[in-house]
């Protein structure tokens, strides 16, 4: 095989594998699960909301404190939710997606 076939070969599998981790956190996201590929890297004193990074996404396990909760009413205490977002972008931004603020 020349250079140029190994090299192409080996980002295909790169991208593949990126795929792949993405995709399988994805889904346990939207099944309320926790991550597989990341580690969590920060815990939120907003009533537990937690950051996990993987590979180029944050994953965020978001549960705050419900504003609408009063005592005459049967809101929950919490608001939860599992949100991926890009690298760059910070809890605000996931809480925005998430909870529609």
């Amino acid at each position: 095989m020349s250079r140029k076939k190994i090299l192409v070969a080996i980002f295909i599998s790169i991208i593949i594998i990126f795929a792949t981790v993405f995709t399988t956190d994805l889904i346990r996201c939207e099944n309320n699960q926790k991550p597989i590929f990341c580690i969590e890297t920060q815990t939120y004193n907003d009533g537990g909301s937690k950051q996990y990074v993987g590979l180029f996404y944050n994953y965020y396990s978001l549960k705050v404190i419900n504003p609408e909760k009063t005592e005459d009413n049967d809101e929950p205490e919490y608001l939860t939710d599992k949100v991926i977002t890009p690298w760059f972008f910070n809890i605000k931004y996931a809480k925005k997606k998430a909870f529609k603020n």
